[in-house]
């Protein structure tokens, strides 16, 4: 049996660890480890957890948001499986399960859950496209286990060895998105797997930390901003020169449809604007 190291990052997430811990633990096996990394909450998270049994906890002096405090957690995890779920994810009991059958195959590296969201909205199987100058990424139309564009930072499992061998999740995606899907893209480029199980599910409300950090419009800034990061970084030449021709359309047109945001996580890329302190 494959022992796991299930990882939470939380913030100021007491109250979301409250709900959701027990489908956490009760989905456990024996041998397995959980790992709850505290990104030095302002609440009474890491006093709450101290009473707490078999529960590593892993307190951040200063604040690291999303990727850094989970790259410090996979360092430390002592298992060759890392679970990632956010504080606001409840997996089901028999889960795990259906995720470990996929790494058989030595050359996965990342296996995503079925994600039942409000009102039993699916998602967790994800679309990567490059069209009209710059990459989209979106839930998939269907959701039949098979191969997926990217693994979800919010609940996936992970080969902890190849993680650490791609350095992990980017530090330029600075405070958050788009560092699940360049993971995913740099372990593409190896060859790896990344996979999508339908029958692993979890429930997963969205009562985010970042939109409680930022809010949304802050939100779909980072996002845009760090879209254009993901471009630059991985795009090939030729659509690098297509993102240039396909620009102007996106400053005016683009812009204007989401009513200021693309301009504002352009400029945002550019001037690396505080988007914590909202000076962007």
């Amino acid at each position: 049996m494959k022992s796991v190291s299930i990882i939470i990052p939380s913030y100021n997430g007491k109250k979301l660890l409250e709900k959701h811990l027990p489908a956490v633990t009760a989905c456990m096996r024996k041998g397995d480890e959980l790992l709850i990394i505290d990104d030095a909450s302002s609440d009474d998270t890491v006093q709450w957890l101290k009473n707490k049994k078999n529960i590593k906890v892993i307190s951040n002096k200063k604040n690291l948001r999303f990727a850094a405090t989970v790259n410090k957690a996979v360092k430390l995890a002592k298992h060759d499986l890392v679970f990632l779920i956010n504080n606001d994810v409840a997996p089901h009991k028999d889960c795990l399960k259906y995720l470990l059958t996929h790494f058989d195959d030595k050359k996965t590296f990342a296996v995503g859950c079925q994600e039942i969201e409000e009102a039993g909205i699916l998602g967790g199987k994800n679309k990567l496209e490059f069209k009209r100058g710059i990459f989209v990424h979106s839930r998939a139309k269907e959701f039949s286990s098979g191969e997926t564009a990217w693994a979800s930072g919010g609940s996936a499992i992970f080969d902890r060895k190849k993680w650490l061998k791609l350095k992990g999740f980017d530090l330029d995606y600075y405070p958050a998105y788009w560092e699940d899907i360049d993971l995913s893209f740099r372990a593409r480029r190896k060859n790896w797997k990344i996979f999508f199980e339908s029958k692993a599910k979890v429930d997963h409300k969205h009562e985010t930390t970042n939109k409680m950090a930022f809010g949304i419009r802050k939100m779909r800034i980072m996002s845009v901003k760090n879209s254009l990061v993901f471009l630059w970084k991985n795009a090939s030449f030729l659509q690098k020169l297509m993102h240039l021709l396909w620009l102007p359309y996106h400053l005016t047109v683009t812009n204007m449809k989401m009513q200021g945001i693309f301009l504002a996580g352009f400029i945002s890329f550019f001037h690396k604007a505080d988007l914590e302190s909202g000076k962007f």
